[in-house]
């Protein structure tokens, strides 16, 4: 075997495995034939061709099709899972503002507009998970185009007071964009909560408590981390995984899609603005706590890769074993 041989077969195992099987040999062959003599590695053109190719048959293969039913079902559960978060821990800042103000900081019973607003946005947000619940799909759409201008108006509002902060949350008002376009996709679906079914719905809402009794932990640290990112972190993973497999796998990648803009966003944003400016607003989201509620998801992910590994390999060798019979 020639070194660019070697080369092409390391490019080829992109492909799925029964892929490889069926046309290799067929596809080495061409492509060492079209190379001239003496060339030791793939050209650029043939190499993108092969990973180009290799993740279209791979993602094809593993995913069903964006126009099935499935991903209608799995859309209008990730937005309501997004929804209820963003209203949850808005109200748990509004909470704890009020808390702060009347028990442990006494201050002048007044409320400016800035310590309202979180009240504002986590009502909003519950308005939009209250339609879908009862199976209001347009009037969660709609409800969500309301959301947008609200936290454009957070927006308005704080940028002469903290401009470094507000740019710091101007992924929110995309994140209810997000929220509305799913839910205008779920059209002709079964309501939400017969998607989730009762144990899901259970968890959803022990999580969403979990959070809005976060503030009362205020002077215990331990129990702070516990009550605003792992148990609710713990809740939600449960009820994703009490799906159904097929939704279960097409909520598991819309999440993550969900999180890859906001995350991205605050961490390149974070890694530039010293921490003086991004003072004066609370924070809504902080890098640390997304990665620690994370956690049981990857573990649980991992859970289900090990299990779904030993019945592939069983399965195989089962066949292997007939086979010889």
């Amino acid at each position: 075997m020639t070194t660019l041989e070697d080369r092409y077969r390391r490019l080829l195992r992109i492909y799925p495995a029964a892929h490889r099987a069926a046309y290799a040999e067929e596809m080495i062959g061409v492509l060492l034939a079209g190379s001239p003599p003496g060339r030791r590695f793939p050209a650029p053109a043939d190499a993108l061709d092969l990973v180009r190719a290799g993740l279209t048959a791979r993602l094809g293969h593993a995913f069903p099709p964006l126009s099935g039913t499935t991903w209608r079902a799995a859309a209008g559960v990730t937005a309501l899972i997004t929804a209820l978060v963003m209203a949850t821990y808005s109200a748990a800042d509004f909470i704890l503002g009020v808390l702060v103000r009347q028990l442990w900081v006494p201050m002048p019973t007044f409320y400016s507009p800035g310590d309202l607003e979180p009240g504002v946005r986590a009502a909003a947000w519950f308005a939009v998970c209250v339609a879908a619940l009862l199976g209001r799909r347009r009037a969660a759409v709609w409800l969500s185009g309301v959301v947008v201008l609200v936290e454009l108006g957070k927006l308005v509002f704080w940028v002469d007071r903290v401009p470094w902060t507000t740019v710091r949350v101007a992924w929110e008002p995309c994140t209810a964009i997000l929220v509305g376009a799913a839910f205008a996709a779920a059209r002709r679906m079964p309501p939400v909560r017969t998607v989730i079914g009762k144990p899901g719905l259970w968890l959803l809402a022990l999580a969403a408590l979990s959070v809005l009794g976060s503030p009362l932990t205020r002077e215990f640290t331990l129990a702070q981390e516990l009550f605003t990112d792992g148990l609710p972190s713990v809740l939600l993973a449960g009820a994703v995984a009490a799906l159904d497999p097929p939704v279960r796998r097409q909520v598991v990648m819309l999440c993550a899609a969900t999180l890859v803009v906001p995350l991205a966003a605050l961490s390149g944003w974070d890694s530039l603005v010293p921490p003086g400016p991004t003072s004066g607003v609370p924070e809504t989201v902080a890098l640390s706590a997304v990665v620690r509620s994370l956690a049981p998801v990857v573990f649980l992910a991992a859970g289900v890769l090990v299990l779904w590994g030993g019945e592939r390999f069983g399965v195989r060798g089962r066949g292997q074993v007939k086979g010889h019979e």
